[in-house]
């Protein structure tokens, strides 16, 4: 496998790469190759414009977009543990990260990774943890759609939420555009779907905060 193969493969499924670095002989927790990096809830990941791979081990991180020309940042992807994402690597970006409740990544040195795998022999391996994958993410998201569409955002919210005595209370980041991302919705049906909830008393505000009734 060389490595335009590597390119080509982990463009398509990032996930794999933990799976094969398990099959190579690097040094993963070498400070060289890997960081581990924590952050609290709605800190930065401050990272700059180098070639890295972020692996999210806990939480949930934010992908933005910073469009200074208008002031608006926009989610662009929602990653939460064991994603792998890659920064800057195959082509330039101006992404932004930002952490919902506690979040640990391990950031490593991109072209070190990229170089070792390239000269590794695992591809028939690679075929197997690849099936394995696909079967998961089919049987999850299928599962996901034998929900309506108010328990896949009650389901999502209390993921982005903190155990509290009155229930979840949900971040105020956590809004219809964030949430149509993560139950494959249209922001106008999500609002509906939220109207609706609170109309059941599902979700309740209180003290400028909303919450998720037990």
């Amino acid at each position: 496998m060389d490595f335009l193969h590597v390119h080509d493969l982990l463009i398509k499924k990032p996930n794999l790469l933990v799976s094969l670095l398990e099959m190579t002989e690097l040094d993963t927790w070498h400070p060289d190759v890997c960081q581990i990096q924590t952050l609290k809830s709605y800190q930065s990941l401050n990272i700059e414009n180098e070639e890295k791979i972020i692996h999210v081990t806990k939480g949930v991180l934010l992908q933005q977009v910073n469009n200074a020309d208008i002031c608006k940042i926009s989610v662009n992807a929602i990653w939460s543990k064991d994603d792998v994402l890659f920064h800057n690597v195959f082509q330039q970006s101006q992404y932004e990260y930002l952490a919902i409740g506690d979040v640990e990544v391990a950031i490593f040195d991109a072209r070190a990774v990229l170089n070792t795998l390239s000269k590794e022999p695992f591809f028939p391996d690679f075929l197997i943890e690849y099936n394995k994958r696909q079967q998961e993410e089919f049987f999850q998201f299928s599962y996901m759609l034998t929900k309506n569409i108010r328990e896949r955002v009650l389901d999502v919210m209390k993921r982005f939420s903190k155990k509290h005595p009155d229930g979840y209370m949900v971040p105020k980041r956590v809004n219809s555009l964030l949430l149509s991302k993560c139950c494959q919705a249209t922001p106008a049906t999500i609002k509906k779907a939220l109207i609706d909830l609170k109309h059941e008393k599902r979700i309740v505000k209180r003290e400028q905060h909303l919450f998720i009734q037990e």
